[in-house]
């Protein structure tokens, strides 16, 4: 058997990570409640990634980076600028009060990361704050992934480059989780997760028909375990937000504010 996802499969996950998920209410309520007190009037954001629709009210002025015009959706204010291309290659003589990166570091080599954060610092005014958004090494999805993969891609990896960078940062822990109504659509949800963070398309294509069924059997165990009291599925995920401050370094930074 061949282990794929049809784009009809690809839809149902999309489908629940954008309508069950919690990241956006979260990452929205700890940027209202640790940053934008602390933020100018009227103050800019620069969204890598374009998930900050419930912080239109708070900021003056938007520029949203994601380049799915699908995953973008229609939520934009009519007043934000869009750029429908990847961040590294995006370029600006602008400085924003908040850069929000959320969800995206995934996408980008483990290797290059010091240099993806330093672009992402480049852009914010002093005095400015910038938060990235991961999943943590904490949770029932992190260890479904630490099931098929030993090199899962979560917070603390950045939290280690960041250390090895002296920068200071604040993290701010959420429980998010994806819900499904029926066994096979968290089936679905469960295998796009595992083909997209844990087994490359090399390493599918080398499987014996034995290993690809056990692959198959392993993520159906784990879409059982997410059954609920009430009959629907349930996968819970932990996600943490760093949050930097244009100019903080460890040495310059108070023993509370670096984690």
């Amino acid at each position: 058997m061949r282990i794929t996802m049809s784009p009809q499969d690809y839809a149902t996950a999309f489908r629940l990570l954008s309508e069950t998920s919690r990241h956006p209410e979260n990452i929205a309520g700890a940027i209202r409640q640790r940053i934008v007190p602390e933020l100018p009037d009227s103050p800019s954001l620069l969204d890598v990634g374009a998930v900050a629709e419930r912080l239109a009210p708070c900021f003056g002025a938007m520029t949203l980076i994601e380049p799915n015009a699908e995953q973008l959706g229609s939520f934009a204010p009519a007043s934000a600028e869009i750029v429908r291309d990847v961040f590294e290659r995006f370029e600006s003589s602008r400085r924003y009060d908040l850069v929000l990166c959320s969800h995206v570091l995934y996408h980008v080599p483990v290797a290059q990361w010091g240099g993806f954060i330093d672009r992402l610092l480049a852009f914010v005014r002093p005095a400015g704050y910038c938060a990235i958004v991961l999943g943590a090494d904490r949770g029932q999805n992190y260890e479904m992934h630490r099931d098929f993969t030993s090199t899962v891609i979560d917070s603390s990896l950045l939290i280690k480059t960041l250390r090895g960078k002296q920068l200071a940062f604040d993290v701010i822990g959420s429980h998010n989780a994806y819900t499904a109504a029926t066994f096979e659509d968290m089936v679905t949800l469960c295998r796009f997760f595992v083909l997209a963070d844990c087994v490359s398309a090399e390493q599918l294509a080398a499987m014996t028909e034995t290993e690809a069924r056990e692959l198959d059997a392993k993520i159906r165990e784990h879409a059982a375990r997410c059954r609920t009291d009430d009959g629907a599925y349930r996968l819970s995920q932990e996600d943490d937000m760093i949050i930097l401050r244009q100019g903080a370094s460890l040495s310059a930074a108070a023993p509370s504010a670096a984690s």
